[in-house]
């Protein structure tokens, strides 16, 4: 049984990301850089050169769409995979006006204030006052910068969903997701898990999409129940 653990973020995240979700997991816990490419394809290939020979693969959000294409690309070396967050047929209409619209504010100096409008959409509202966890979601965006955020949102712009054959999948699957996500449903989440055969579906109670930071402790006792 495979120790090794690629973990792929989700839009203008970084390796904190995962640092309390992953505490203490038993495992060799390695971060894939998604900073570097414009598409979702390009980011799988990059992800997967730098890989284990096989290892878990867990994504968030834009790291779920990545771990997707990294599964179809190299099946067997896939040993077991999470998904959090992820959205999986594309963007829905709504975040995909919100991206086009908030990429020329970016591009023109607008990180800051697209950070600050993002937080209280993409957590739940009783986490909307948490100083900590907004301080966090707000320094990792800016250090990765605008043109990481332009660059990322460009790929999920261009990314048409997973166009593989979800039944087909045979490794062990975990499908996770916040009950009060407004971004990815749990309805989203339920009609995921239901496409893949045998995957087991977490919805997190008080939880919006950022569950590696809302809910760590749930994500981490996926995350140790899959390896």
């Amino acid at each position: 049984m495979t120790k090794d653990v690629l973990l792929l973020p989700g839009l203008l995240c970084d390796a904190r990301l995962w640092l309390a979700s992953t505490e203490g997991l038993a495992a060799t816990v390695q971060v894939a850089d998604l900073t570097q490419h414009d598409s979702v394809a390009a980011m799988a290939d990059a992800a997967l050169s730098g890989a284990p020979p096989r290892f878990t693969l867990a994504g968030f959000s834009l790291g779920g769409c990545v771990a997707l294409e990294v599964l179809a690309r190299a099946p067997g070396r896939v040993s077991r995979l999470a998904l959090l967050s992820t959205a999986v047929r594309g963007l829905p209409e709504p975040v995909h006006q919100h991206y086009v619209q908030a990429m020329p504010a970016i591009e023109s100096g607008g990180l800051v204030a697209y950070l600050a409008d993002a937080f209280p959409r993409y957590v739940a509202p009783a986490h909307v006052q948490d100083r900590a966890l907004r301080d966090l979601f707000m320094a990792m965006g800016e250090a990765l910068g605008p043109a990481v955020a332009v660059r990322q949102m460009r790929a999920l712009l261009g990314y048409p969903g997973y166009g593989g054959d979800l039944g087909t999948i045979r490794c062990p699957v975990a499908v996770v997701g916040g009950a009060e996500d407004r971004r990815v449903t749990p309805e989203s989440h339920a009609d995921l898990a239901r496409q893949i055969p045998g995957a087991a579906l977490t919805i997190i109670e008080g939880a919006g999409h950022f569950t590696p930071l809302e809910a760590p402790e749930a994500v981490r006792e996926t995350l140790r129940a899959l390896i």
